[in-house]
């Protein structure tokens, strides 16, 4: 019965060394969506390269270059290798360390004479070399798991900076797609301006003969020459937004804004499908919320180093070798020594620092706990702000579609009365002003649903996932 009461005081203190385990609330995750998802049997969701249904040869050359050479994908690479840099020290604290060191000592000693028994008061000055070689070995003794507690610590780190890698590869490549789609849509506002320009050029010259006939007023010739001037304000600020929005792709692609550029083009004219993603799915797939789930793994560890900061540490230190004050004599048996020193280090008062320490720890833990949950909501939020912009923007561009049909058949009949001398061409101007607002509204709308769905694509996650561990060699 004498060794109950020691028996039990290490039960207690192993128990009390169990993982940290908070009592959270759960996560509230909706069933389904409340956007309606307009999904197609037709869209592979195996297929993570999602530029690639475009079957567009430029855009996919610009994602390749992009991935191969943007900077802050680089960054987040050599950010993985600290980061498993950091494990492996970690895990090298847990094993045991055994050093070989050479030493030659030259000491030179006053001696008192008296202390030998001499007679003589003369004090004497007695040099002494020695020539050692020794191997130590030390080990820690990780009884409370606190080592390896700072070992999932680092490793949860670890695997965060592998979906933050996830989450920056995700963000570059959907922000290439923007830029470029955006440089599509303002290309195609540019072009249609060059050929609204050009009919407002004929307008104006038709004007001006009908002015100098004496057909028509003076005021007809100065409102043809306003939407002239008009038209060429626009055109003028489209190519201002155009050349912003290359320097920003080219710095995407890793180039300078001053070497590269991208000619005109136009939007495609198919939009891929919806995929059909459950929200539970949304979890698993984004980057971003994985980072900040293996960020509060590496939190509880934390909390567990500190409650083990309690207990006492162990060690041990062994060393054995062989010294001599002669080198030739150095490999010799007779000159052979050892030592073992058994460490026990209990903290008993410190100032009150480790309970800071856990407190810190524990409200760590507790604040990324909260952002985990906002980033899950926030991931939520943008599957259906994607999903809203898609089914209004559809609702939208369908209805603009038939205000252009509208507006055609307008100027259509307002150039028959007019020919026909039954209105002014006021009302003929009106009428294809109103078209070639239409008109380049329908080209923005349809822009706008391409760039929704390529922020749709990033809101769920689907992105091309690339071998985390097959870092290039140059890195």
């Amino acid at each position: 019965m004498k060794f109950s009461v020691p028996l039990l005081l290490l039960l207690v203190m192993m128990t009390a060394c169990s993982s940290y385990s908070p009592d959270l609330p759960e996560l509230e995750i909706p069933s389904t969506w409340k956007e309606p998802v307009r999904s197609e049997i037709c869209f592979n969701q195996e297929k993570n390269r999602f530029w690639e249904y475009f079957n567009d040869p430029l855009l996919n050359a610009l994602e390749e270059e992009a991935i191969a050479a943007n900077s802050d994908i680089k960054i987040a690479i050599y950010r993985i290798i600290q980061a498993s840099s950091i494990v492996s020290s970690e895990y090298a604290e847990r094993m045991p360390h055994v050093n070989l060191a050479a030493n030659f000592m030259n000491d030179e000693t006053l001696l008192n004479p008296r202390s030998f028994g001499s007679p003589t008061k003369k004090l004497k000055r007695v040099q002494q070399q020695e020539y050692s070689i020794v191997a130590d070995f030390s080990y820690e003794l990780d009884l409370w798991g606190k080592l390896k507690a700072q070992e999932e610590s680092a490793r949860s780190r670890w695997q965060a900076t592998q979906w933050e890698y996830e989450f920056v590869f995700q963000t570059v490549v959907t922000e290439v797609a923007i830029r470029y789609f955006t440089l599509r849509t303002l290309g195609e506002e540019i072009h249609f301006l060059t050929r609204a320009i050009a009919l407002r050029k004929d307008a104006v010259f038709l004007n001006q003969c009908r002015v100098e006939a004496g057909a028509d007023p003076e005021v007809d010739l100065s409102r043809a020459k306003l939407e002239l001037a008009l038209a060429e304000v626009d055109i003028e600020e489209a190519k201002c937004q155009y050349a912003i929005q290359e320097h920003a792709l080219a710095t995407l692609l890793g180039k300078p804004a001053s070497c590269w550029s991208l000619e005109l083009g136009l939007l495609p004219t198919n939009i891929p499908p919806v995929p059909a993603v459950m929200p539970a799915e949304i979890l698993m797939r984004r980057a971003d919320v994985q980072q900040s789930l293996a960020l509060l793994a590496a939190d509880r560890s934390n909390v567990d180093v500190a409650l083990r900061n309690y207990f006492p540490s162990f060690s041990l230190t062994t060393a054995a070798g062989l010294a001599s004050p002669f080198l030739s004599h150095l490999f010799e048996w007779e000159g052979r020594y050892w030592s073992y020193i058994f460490d026990l280090f209990a903290p008993l008062y410190d100032g009150g620092k480790r309970n800071a320490n856990l407190l810190e720890a524990k409200a760590q833990f507790a604040e990324n706990f909260n952002d985990y949950v906002k980033t899950v909501n926030c991931a939520f939020q943008d599957v259906e702000d994607a999903l809203a912009d898609i089914n209004y923007l559809h609702l939208q561009y369908e209805g603009q579609k038939r205000a252009l049909d509208a507006a055609s058949d307008t100027a259509y009949l307002s150039n028959e009365q007019f020919n026909t001398g039954l209105i002014s061409y006021l009302l003929v101007q009106d009428a294809e002003n109103t078209l070639l607002d239409v008109e380049r509204k329908a080209i923005s709308l349809k822009g706008e649903k391409i760039l929704a769905w390529v922020r749709l694509m990033k809101a769920l996650g689907i992105q091309s996932r690339e071998c985390i561990s097959a870092i290039p060699a140059n890195m």
